[in-house]
């Protein structure tokens, strides 16, 4: 026990020594440029998926709702309480199956060859041994349903004016504007949108679970045989049946029928006027917010999911609507379609926003004319789309590189200050830096998957100056990614101070507001002389109401503002400010404080982000680039370094794959197509470059009448660059590209040495040559001298097989070859070689020559064979036989006869 626990810290101590060393040569190569072409001996920047040990830093919060809305006032605490418990559990769930259900739904059934037949009893098994995620799926969509319908019945009560039976949550509010919950209702709508596209894309699901309900029927009949209880069984067959009766129709088409928790709610909301105006606000809002900032340098990396959230919520509007919207909503839902015809999900897969809105709304959102007309156009509006991108690609790209250029420098060169030098104009600085780069990664994250999946929808070719450019993001992508990765722990140190000066922002905003509704309490205070609790009761006037409850919403806002910044916190102050706008009693910039909000979240949420823009897993389904992409890097000698962070994208496939928990084949057959890709376009070409460059300087100083060149300067390219690499690193192992050379050359020519013995310098003088130009350290050529016992030399037949096949017969009995005489002459003595020769010759030379001579007569074999094949298929040979055939079946006739 002891030995084995040393052995594990003996191996432990290797690890750390490994990447400790790997680190110190990172941080001493930092002032590079990761674009350019730097010295040979600079260390290519590994992959983020191949650190052992990561840091990962994120708010988090302890305190529970009633300790974070602690107020005096009850109603306004109840209030933003309610709406805050709703949109939590939302986002809550709606993240739990962005990082979970979304990747493995996707990849249920996924093979590494869709032509791949499965056994029988595959399917079975494999629904079987996911039977967890369907439950999970399960359990998700009923929480989710129940919790949207329990905040669509709070935001109907809020909204319903006509009512007596239903208090008025507050009598200061005549208009809410509760924009926060109705985006959290949208995410939770998206959340079911987003989860029947993949069940639309993945037809392994249903065909698969129908499978499995088919083998329960049977078992059904012989339950003992299989060895599983009358209880266990009925547990399982009730799972079965729920899931069949989940998937049975759509799952947001579930959310309106009679037995959903929604249902209910939605026909009271139908005659709610207010709460349908507010909603169609919300999705106007919102979208003239999102638009202009689409498709340039100010998008945000959830803009995106943000559209598709109100693209949900205006299918739940066409539901809960009886009526046309208003054509401002409709000619902005249209631009959005023109603008952004699709968006995409984790795992890189296309959502044709088009189709969503088609499957998905009230019937009678067909019959206006403008849908009808969008319909007819949409595969103009998708070709559309790609000229715009490929019109921004040509237009922006050299402005990208030289941002990304300049901001790489910068970010790089950024040192943390000691706490002593630590200013609030470095942290400022430092809070720009990050949102520069992260800006910069989702622009360049879905210029790339837009025009790759854009050009393989419509079946547009890609030009190869276009083809280039995207990889040269791709690039990028992965040097933003490996930047962030160097300074994270630089970004983690300096979060608390840079969500402390955001929140300091915000809170110049509510200062003044707070200070100026104590003074206006003093003041009532003095008019009535009375206390300020006695004097702000409810039902007094409704100025002190509106006064009271806007104390209380600044007072619940400055004390959220306290914490340390986690999406807890900032959910419930975007609906303190909700209410608190809508009370309409204060001028706040509440546009500002928005925009500081949106900042905070994607600082505090940095990491997560980076890695998802960052991230080019959306690669595994164009896995045809890779050949493509690698072929053009080898061909241009100066972008050699590409390779590690081409390997880096595609390798983002298998963290996908492990993700979506695919089958150990799959992902070998991936790991493998990866590995082939590299040696086919780099390492192959290579060896044989190298080998041609060699022969040539070589042969030229030996044939008579060529040109002698300079081997060490004269060349078409100097493929040293890529001998001079660190080992290529992949997930699963190293690539030498130096070591793959050596074997190669050292194989080559001892082969060719031991055919050609002759030859036996001029591939001494190739090694040389090698070792000069290239630095390669190559192995001797050890060849034994030829043996001539009795005219006889193994190497010698090897090398002349045809000539010695004609002058030698075999004899099967003695085993031995026998010398033929040409006919008319007279010999009295014959040459044999006999199995105790060959014998000998091969204790002389080795094995290694009598390996490389099996290839070779393995080859005149099947020369031989492919000869005689064609010969056989001659029709005048045919015919011969045939004759020969029937005289040999006259003959045995007349012999039995």
């Amino acid at each position: 026990m002891a030995s084995q626990l040393l052995e594990q810290q003996e191996k432990l101590r290797r690890l750390v020594d490994e990447w400790r060393f790997r680190s110190h040569d990172l941080l001493s190569n930092l002032r590079g440029d990761p674009l350019g072409c730097p010295s040979p001996s600079a260390t290519p920047p590994s992959s983020s998926s191949s650190h052992p040990v990561r840091l990962h830093v994120e708010p988090l919060e302890h305190s529970d709702l009633s300790t974070l809305l602690e107020s005096d006032n009850v109603a306004v605490s109840k209030l933003v309480m309610v709406l805050s418990y709703d949109c939590i559990e939302i986002s809550r769930l709606h993240r739990s199956a962005s990082k979970k259900l979304y990747r493995q739904l996707l990849l249920f059934g996924h093979r590494s060859s869709p032509q791949e037949v499965l056994l029988e009893g595959e399917p079975q098994k494999a629904f079987g041994e996911s039977l967890s995620l369907f439950m999970e799926l399960y359990e998700t969509t009923s929480r989710m349903t129940a919790v949207l319908g329990n905040l669509v019945k709070q935001l109907n009560s809020i909204y319903s004016l006509h009512d007596k039976n239903i208090l008025r949550p507050l009598n200061s509010v005549k208009n809410f504007m509760l924009r926060t919950a109705f985006e959290a209702l949208g995410d939770g709508l998206a959340m079911f949108t987003v989860l029947d596209e993949i069940l639309k894309q993945n037809s392994h699901i249903k065909s698969h679970l129908s499978l499995f309900a088919r083998m329960l029927n049977k078992v059904k009949l012989e339950v003992d045989i299989f060895g599983i209880t009358a209880v266990d069984f009925d547990f399982l067959d009730q799972v079965v049946s729920q899931l069949q009766k989940l998937l049975e129709v759509g799952l947001f088409q579930r959310l309106l029928q009679s037995e959903s928790p929604l249902h209910a709610t939605l026909e009271q909301v139908r005659c709610n006027k207010k709460f349908i105006d507010v909603c169609s606000s919300c999705i106007h809002d919102g979208l003239s917010e999102i638009l202009p900032r689409l498709d340039t340098w100010k998008e945000f990396p959830l803009d995106r999911r943000k559209i598709l959230q109100y693209v949900a919520l205006f299918i739940f509007f066409t539901y809960a609507s009886a009526e046309v919207p208003e054509k401002k909503v409709v000619k902005l839902l249209l631009e959005m379609l023109k603008l952004v015809p699709l968006t995409y999900v984790e795992g890189g897969r296309r959502i044709i926003l088009l189709d969503v809105l088609k499957s998905q709304c009230h019937p009678s959102y067909f019959s206006w004319p403008s849908i009808r007309e969008v319909y007819k156009e949409s595969v103009v509006m998708k070709r559309n789309y790609l000229t715009q991108l490929s019109e921004k690609h040509s237009r922006d790209w050299q402005a990208i590189k030289d941002a990304l250029f300049s901001w790489i420098t910068s970010f790089q060169s950024t040192v943390y200050p000691s706490s002593e030098m630590l200013s609030e104009a470095w942290i400022r600085f430092h809070i720009k830096q990050i949102m520069q780069g992260i800006l910069l990664a989702n622009r360049l994250h879905m210029l790339v998957i837009s025009m790759l999946d854009l050009h393989e929808l419509l079946e547009v070719p890609i030009r190869r100056e276009k083809l280039k450019s995207l990889c040269h993001m791709i690039i990028s992508l992965k040097v933003l990614e490996n930047t962030f990765q160097i300074k994270g722990a630089g970004i983690a140190r300096s979060l608390p101070h840079i969500i402390n000066i955001i929140q300091a922002d915000i809170e110049k905003f509510i200062l003044p507001a707070k200070s100026k509704l104590q003074l206006e309490v003093v003041k009532v205070s003095q008019t009535s002389k009375l206390g300020f609790l006695s004097s702000l009761t409810r039902g007094g006037k409704e100025t002190d109401t509106r006064l009271t409850d806007s104390l209380s919403l600044v007072l619940i806002s400055l004390q959220l503002l306290q914490g340390g910044g986690s999406h807890k916190r900032q959910l419930i102050f975007s609906i303190t400010l909700d209410v608190l706008q809508s009370i309409g009693y204060l001028d706040i910039d509440f546009l500002r404080i928005r925009k500081f909000i949106r900042r905070l979240g994607t600082v505090t949420d940095f990491q997560n982000i980076v890695e998802e823009v960052t991230n080019c897993s959306f690669l595994y389904w164009r896995k045809e680039m890779m050949g493509n992409w690698l072929s053009m890097v080898y061909m241009d000698v100066s972008r050699f370094l590409w390779l590690q962070y081409i390997l880096d994208a595609f390798s983002d496939g298998l963290w996908l794959l492990k993700l979506g928990r695919v089958g150990k084949a799959t992902l070998q057959s991936y790991e493998k197509e990866i590995e082939d890709h590299l040696k086919n376009e780099i390492v192959a070409p290579l060896c044989r470059d190298i080998e041609t460059d060699l022969r040539l300087h070589v042969h030229s100083t030996h044939l008579k009448g060529s040109v002698l060149v300079n081997p060490k300067k004269t060349g078409v390219r100097n493929l040293s660059w890529y001998l001079q690499m660190k080992p290529l690193q992949l997930p699963f192992k190293f690539i030498d590209i130096r070591l793959l050379m050596e074997n190669y050359l050292n194989s080559a020519f001892y082969n060719h040495s031991a055919m050609s013995t002759y030859d036996w310098k001029i591939y001494s003088e190739m090694r040389l040559l090698a070792e000069l130009k290239y630095g390669l350290a190559l192995d001797d050529i050890h060849l034994a001298e030829n043996s001539m016992d009795q005219d006889f030399d193994l190497n010698e037949i090897v090398q002349n097989l045809h000539s010695f096949t004609e002058n030698y017969s075999y004899n099967i009995i003695k085993q031995i070859f026998i010398e033929r005489v040409p006919n008319g002459q007279c010999r009295k003595n014959l040459r044999v070689i006999s199995v105790d020769r060959v014998a000998a010759s091969i204790a002389l030379h080795g094995l290694r020559p009598i390996s490389t001579a099996s290839i070779s007569v393995l080859k005149f074999l099947t020369e031989m064979f492919t000869t005689l094949s064609e010969l056989l298929q001659d029709k005048l040979v045919q015919s011969d036989l045939l004759k020969e055939s029937n005289f040999w079946k006259i003959w045995d006739v007349d012999g039995v006869c």
